[in-house]
């Protein structure tokens, strides 16, 4: 048995390193290659994948995984596996597991991170080179008392609730289901209209990807919208809210995807590499639940297998 690692061996203990070594060879490829020339292709042996998303653009799809062979598993180092094609995977008995909730708290404290740059107008601070003001576009505000809306009410939102509560704001939310907490639910519309800062949360599905529409967009005025999901253009009109806020009329942050930089957008918006998930604790239990995932194959002892 082979295993392939798609990511630096720097990140694993030696301890890790060691208990995967008793169950099979381990061969790290730790430089981005040509898929067509990867060299699990050329093996025969029976194999597991721990593939990372960025040696394959965060898209593994039938094309590639039906020319390895052998293959018992893919183990992924990600909670999202929508970059897998899953239904090739289950059709043709090949596992594969995620790494859920490892990044909560490196999520949400990002998320109360970027709320605050809206706050204090820091993108506007950055933009102007620091020059000092005293006008009404760089009035800042308190976010004491005022209202936060959650859309997705999971893991990372439960968190930021938490946080956002403990810093003095009203939290509402809206969940397909109503959750058990001390929180008001209420409907998508209400959250747009009322909340000071607006925070999907959700899993990305074709469902949830109809909720934030042009008409709920058009609904904000004064208020901000952070986004800490994925690349923003693929769940909501990312240029229409980058055109209200150019307007002043609300703020925005997401995680920047392509080369822009935060110089590129006119008004409160903040944009930032996409760090979310990246703090040293968040990679440290990601590394030990991928290598647990992976042992588990090995021992039938299997854990977070995607269905």
């Amino acid at each position: 048995m082979n295993i392939y690692i798609t990511y630096e061996r720097s990140f694993f203990t030696e301890k890790q390193i060691e208990n995967l070594s008793k169950y099979a060879k381990l061969i790290f490829l730790e430089s981005y290659f040509d898929l067509d020339s990867a060299e699990y292709l050329k093996d025969d042996e029976e194999k597991i994948l721990m593939a990372d998303p960025e040696w394959y653009h965060w898209n593994l799809r039938k094309d590639h995984i039906s020319k390895i062979k052998n293959l018992k598993a893919i183990c992924i180092n990600t909670t999202a596996f929508d970059w897998i094609d899953g239904e090739y995977c289950n059709n043709n008995g090949i596992i594969v597991t995620h790494t859920p909730k490892y990044s909560t708290d490196s999520v949400a404290e990002y998320a109360i991170f970027l709320m605050m740059c809206l706050a204090k107008k820091l993108p506007i601070q950055i933009k102007t080179n620091y020059k000092m003001e005293y006008n009404h576009e760089m009035l800042n505000t308190e976010i004491r008392d005022k209202t936060v809306g959650i859309i997705g009410l999971g893991t990372i939102g439960t968190r930021i609730a938490e946080l956002c509560s403990n810093l003095g704001m009203k939290v509402i939310y809206w969940s397909k289901n109503k959750k058990e907490n001390s929180y008001q639910r209420v409907e998508v519309d209400e959250i747009f209209k009322k909340a000071d800062y607006i925070i999907p949360t959700f899993a990305t599905n074709d469902e949830t990807r109809k909720l934030i529409t042009d008409e709920r967009i058009e609904m904000m005025s004064g208020n901000n919208l952070i986004n800490i999901i994925i690349n923003p253009v693929e769940i909501y009109n990312h240029n229409l809210v980058l055109e209200k806020a150019g307007k002043n009329e609300i703020g925005y942050a997401f995680e920047i995807y392509d080369d822009k930089t935060l110089n590129d957008f006119k008004g409160n918006v903040m944009a930032t590499a996409p760090y979310s998930f990246y703090t040293k604790e968040s990679i440290d239990r990601l590394v030990e639940l991928w290598c647990n995932n992976t042992i588990g194959i090995l021992n039938n002892n299997l854990q977070n297998v995607v269905k």
